[in-house]
């Protein structure tokens, strides 16, 4: 884990996942994410490249989704060279396992796309909890999320 760099953004910038997924691709005229901005990286240590983000706060949060003061809002992105292949739950507990240094009693939240039943079911085996829908409208379209959580592991 490391701050995003400006060069792990344009390398994020340059993935581009299939089919419905392609709705998470940036473009070019899209804002970079930045370290600034809350962003981390998740890098290969063999080759020092990106294979995920996450960021936390106001950046995760999605259009419309009102800030919980006791939560932690999570957003996380993997290389689509990596989806789909088993990665996921390593992923998601690195990424998780990181969160709980820096902020170990705040349950975290995250919004994932009703539509997004691989997404869904990996929150849950990370143990996520579905609570609620939340729908809003985003780049101009009527989108409808998940929102889970994770409480805080008893001691």
């Amino acid at each position: 884990m490391r701050s995003l760099t400006r060069s792990d953004a344009h390398q994020a910038a340059c993935w581009r996942y299939d089919g419905p997924w392609d709705i998470y691709n940036l473009s070019a005229t899209d804002d970079l994410p930045t370290a600034a901005a809350g962003y981390s990286a998740v890098v290969d240590s063999a080759t020092d490249r990106i294979v995920g983000f996450f960021c936390i706060g106001p950046e995760a949060r999605v259009p419309g989704l009102d800030e919980d003061p006791g939560v932690l809002d999570l957003g996380v992105g993997l290389d689509p060279k990596w989806v789909g292949k088993g990665h996921g739950m390593a992923f998601g507990a690195a990424v998780l396992d990181h969160l709980r240094r820096d902020h170990p009693s705040t349950p975290v939240r995250a919004a994932i796309q009703a539509w997004n039943l691989r997404s869904r079911q990996l929150v849950r085996r990370l143990g996520f909890v579905e609570r609620e829908q939340h729908r809003c409208i985003q780049n101009g379209r009527s989108v409808t999320y998940i929102v889970a959580v994770l409480s805080v592991p008893r001691e």
